[in-house]
């Protein structure tokens, strides 16, 4: 008679393990990773990053040719596979815009990428795309005072929200 009740007890305890066990594999599992985010931030800190030379405003961007090889210029990738026709640089969006803090006059501006993205920025959701706005104040080596605002857009919604 003994033995029959630690048999059903064993029976719970490895039905309580079992359902654990298939409780956690669903909640790592269950939802796909969504690191849109975190890229559109690595993309933004990769385009601060091209702009400055160690803490000062890299002045290369004034040099003639910057704007038409600017992926080059700042070791970016926008290829990506194509995914539902959107074709390789339609997934990404980068903004930069250098500008005199005194005056707020603006000295250097460039887009790279799908454009289309940055009208999505006002809207919130799952099957929008991601946005990042960041604005770094910097100075030349001359002391001069500029304002650097990069805004950068991550679509991606097929791969990582779905």
């Amino acid at each position: 008679m003994g033995d029959k009740i630690v048999s059903v007890y064993w029976f719970a305890i490895l039905f309580i393990v079992v359902g654990a066990v298939v409780f956690m594999v669903y909640s790592f599992y269950g939802e796909p990773y969504d690191v849109r985010n975190a890229e559109a931030q690595k993309l933004t800190g990769r385009t601060v990053e091209c702009f400055l030379d160690d803490v000062r405003l890299d002045e290369s961007f004034r040099d003639e040719g910057f704007s038409e090889n600017f992926l080059e210029n700042c070791n970016l990738n926008f290829v990506t596979e194509e995914v539902y026709g959107w074709g390789n640089i339609g997934q990404y969006f980068v903004s930069v815009v250098i500008s005199d803090f005194v005056s707020g006059e603006g000295i250097f501006s460039h887009e790279e990428g799908n454009s289309d993205l940055a009208e999505s920025c006002v809207l919130e959701g799952r099957n929008f795309p991601v946005c990042f706005d960041k604005d770094v104040y910097v100075l030349d080596s001359e002391g001069n005072q500029y304002k650097l605002s990069v805004l950068s857009v991550v679509r991606k919604t097929e791969k990582n929200v779905n």
